[in-house]
């Protein structure tokens, strides 16, 4: 049975008695029914009789009834009550045991910083891709209520310790997703001082507080409410196009997708012109735009040629994308 059955259990079983024994004693004692109930609940709690005592034969008799069953109700709640707690206490433990060594596997992770409105959304995104995520929160407790909560490290994320317990090292990058901007500078200055490949995204309330961001070591920049303005004005402006490079990005049952795919030094595509690897009719893929280290070529023509460390920004079908990154890993 378990702890919380066996607590109403007990707490129905406590009813019956007194009930049973406030009748009992106003028949036997020809108690009025209070003096009954307090001569009840001072026999089962066995904290001994006052001015109210069983006075004839049967009453007595009664007494020797209830406090046996009284006491045997009180400890078997008890029981159920510290069994509840253990149970809730071990299974947390348990829990927590089993979170850190799955963080301790991890590798290549995300981690986030803060579970609030604009964290919680965060890992929803994540989570919906795909990519494995570590949460980093002061308070956990309603993170432990969750039925399958993400992966996650309880403290202050500005401390060296609890950025090292969620894997920052092995981390492939980390948003720092608080309200407080002050907080976010630290840890965008903590995470490159722990790991200086790592890619690191913070969120900045205040358009001030971006530059110092910047210089903390944040790659990139995020202002909520800046992007939130933006995205509304866009939607009054050019709903069309807005709800579909939503559904793009969003929608991951969609047909089509948008992606990005680096050119690495061994790919056969170095050096090669877009033309050359006929990349609209080889592969049914469009082309939107390569990074090429801080630069953006817009639209490549097809004599643009792909060199080693470019980032190909590319629409397709979600087939014809995964195509094209094979084919551009290719030796």
């Amino acid at each position: 049975m378990s702890s919380s059955r066996s607590i109403v259990v007990s707490v129905v079983a406590m009813m019956v008695a007194i009930i049973a024994g406030t009748v009992g004693f106003m028949f036997s004692e020809q108690l009025s029914f209070f003096d009954a109930l307090w001569l009840t609940v001072v026999t089962i709690l066995t904290v001994g009789y006052g001015d109210t005592v069983p006075q004839t034969f049967y009453g007595k008799l009664f007494a020797l009834i209830i406090i046996p069953v009284g006491i045997s109700i009180v400890t078997y709640a008890t029981g159920a009550v510290v069994s509840m707690m253990m149970e809730g206490e071990f299974s947390k433990t348990v829990r927590r045991r089993k979170m850190k060594k799955k963080i301790e596997m991890m590798a290549n992770h995300i981690i986030v910083c803060g579970f609030g409105r604009v964290g919680e959304q965060v890992v929803r995104e994540l989570v919906k891709n795909g990519t494995p995520v570590v949460v980093i929160e002061r308070k956990t407790d309603w993170l432990e209520e969750m039925d399958d909560p993400p992966p996650y490290v309880e403290g202050d994320a500005t401390e060296d310790d609890v950025l090292i317990a969620a894997g920052i090292e092995r981390a492939a990058g980390l948003i720092a997703a608080l309200p407080s901007d002050a907080d976010n500078v630290f840890i965008a200055l903590t995470a490159k001082g722990i790991n200086r490949d790592i890619q690191v995204v913070a969120r900045a309330e205040r358009p001030e507080s971006e530059e110092k961001l910047r210089r903390a070591g944040a790659d990139k920049v995020i202002n909520p409410s800046f992007l939130s303005g933006r995205r509304m004005a866009m939607t009054i402006l050019k709903p069309v196009t807005v709800d579909y490079v939503d559904t793009i990005f969003h929608d991951r049952t969609g047909q089509y997708a948008i992606e990005e795919v680096k050119i690495e030094p061994h790919s056969s595509f170095v050096h090669t012109s877009v033309g050359d690897q006929a990349v609209k009719t080889r592969f049914r893929v469009t082309i939107i735009a390569i990074q090429r280290q801080d630069a953006i070529i817009g639209n490549p023509s097809p004599d643009e040629r792909f060199c080693a460390g470019d980032i190909v920004i590319v629409f397709g079908e979600k087939r014809a994308l995964e195509a094209f990154e094979q084919a551009v890993n290719k030796k």
